[in-house]
């Protein structure tokens, strides 16, 4: 079976479809069909994107216009990417993630399948996300990714455990392993993370 095809490969197949002022690696390689024989759609990239070397893109990613990605990133199946995001090189994000608009992801972070990144969302490097608990693979009882919302921030090093939700407006602090949600507008870090103070609440501007 032929697992990936190259960027020109792609576009003579409609594999892949490219909005205006792309600038694509020649290294970049488009996976068409998952292991199962699945194909989810064409890769579609926004106008303006930069998608920089060794990049891996699998079937029914959508990147939104002027996102950034960075060396040698892996987006497994329908995974989406909102305008004006960012991600770092050595990103991996897995099935069906989601990341909104004006999202910053920093090098050698792991997003699991599912997780929800809302609008304005940084996520440091180094941090990883986790949707099963029990360590049950292959045969998982109950997968739950983390949800991010608008505007929080998590330190550079920091776990988030399945199922946290990290409210909005919310900083987690550099290496700190979050078991458990937390609210809007606190600070938090620890292992496991406790809330130390809360944040004086922020009007984030509108997402147009």
């Amino acid at each position: 079976m032929e697992r990936s095809v190259s960027v020109e490969t792609a576009l003579e197949r409609r594999l892949l479809i490219l909005g205006q002022g792309c600038l694509i690696a020649p290294t970049m390689r488009i996976v068409h069909c998952e292991d199962d024989g699945r194909f989810h759609g064409p890769v579609e990239i926004g106008d303006g994107t930069i998608v920089r070397e060794f990049v891996v893109l699998c079937s029914g990613v959508r990147i939104g216009r002027r996102v950034l990605v960075g060396h040698h990133c892996v987006l497994r199946r329908q995974t989406t990417i909102g305008d004006d995001s960012v991600l770092s090189h050595l990103v991996s994000v897995q099935h069906v993630v989601s990341i909104g608009k004006f999202v910053r992801v920093s090098s050698l972070t792991h997003l699991t399948g599912g997780c929800v990144l809302e609008d304005r969302v940084q996520i440091g490097a180094g941090v990883a996300t986790i949707d099963d608990n029990m360590m049950e693979w292959p045969n998982p009882t109950e997968l739950r990714a983390p949800v991010f919302r608008e505007g929080c921030r998590i330190g550079s090093g920091s776990s988030i455990l399945s199922g946290v939700e990290i409210g909005r407006n919310t900083i987690i602090g550099a290496g700190s392993v979050v078991t458990r949600s937390m609210p809007d507008n606190v600070v938090a870090f620890g292992n496991p993370a406790y809330i130390q103070y809360d944040r004086q609440p922020t009007c984030l501007p509108k997402v147009g």
